[in-house]
């Protein structure tokens, strides 16, 4: 691994020696570094212990061993400080089908604390930047899978993280549809975001 620090002289995740067994290594001893502002990917095979490492760092499963920090925070000792940072999308995110997704922008936001004067504007900058204007006052259950793929993540945008981890984040998306994500990706990344995510396909992070 590179000594070097990251943006701001900080990382914004940093693995050491992380291990996790179910009936046979799932991860095993893995160390990893990644700047803050860097587009990192973890490509692999299905079973290659690419969710299970993210899931570690996000606190929804619980190493063997080992050490995560997550912007300078101590994810294992401090686990609710280092989640403020993170935004998490799994490869089959859950939406509430009655809700349309301004609606649900506004459900996430009240989730974080976020003021409705601040939610609202930023909830219709992401429903524009993801190409969600004609469905924003449609409920969500009407939605096709791609649809849903880009409510759920403005939703994981809406408190401004500092870290995005993207589990499969193209899975349903048309070709068009994912050149659109991909480039919202970018721009993030752009602003000094972190984004890490996970996919099978070589083609998904060129």
């Amino acid at each position: 691994m590179t000594s070097k620090n990251g943006k701001d002289g900080q990382w914004a995740l940093e693995i050491s020696d992380l291990c996790k067994t179910y009936e046979q290594p799932a991860v095993d001893h893995l160390s990893l570094n990644i700047r803050c502002g860097e587009l990192y990917a973890l490509l692999g095979p299905n079973g290659a212990g690419k969710t299970t490492t993210l899931k570690m760092v996000t606190g929804l499963l619980q190493p063997d061993s080992g050490a995560i920090t997550v912007c300078g925070v101590d994810a294992r000792a401090h686990p609710v400080e280092a989640k403020r940072a993170i935004a998490w999308l799994p490869d089959e995110p859950l939406i509430y089908d009655k809700l349309t997704p301004f609606e649900y922008l506004e459900f996430v936001a009240g989730l974080w604390g976020i003021p409705a004067a601040t939610a609202e504007p930023h909830a219709r900058e992401l429903i524009t930047l993801l190409g969600l204007d004609a469905q924003a006052d449609k409920r969500c259950q009407g939605l096709s899978k791609g649809m849903r793929q880009k409510v759920a993540l403005a939703g994981a945008l809406i408190h401004r993280p500092e870290l995005i981890i993207l589990d499969e984040p193209l899975t349903g998306l048309d070709a068009g549809s994912a050149r659109q994500v991909k480039a919202v990706l970018r721009d993030l990344v752009a602003r000094g975001v972190t984004i890490i995510m996970t996919t099978h396909i070589l083609e998904a992070v060129s």
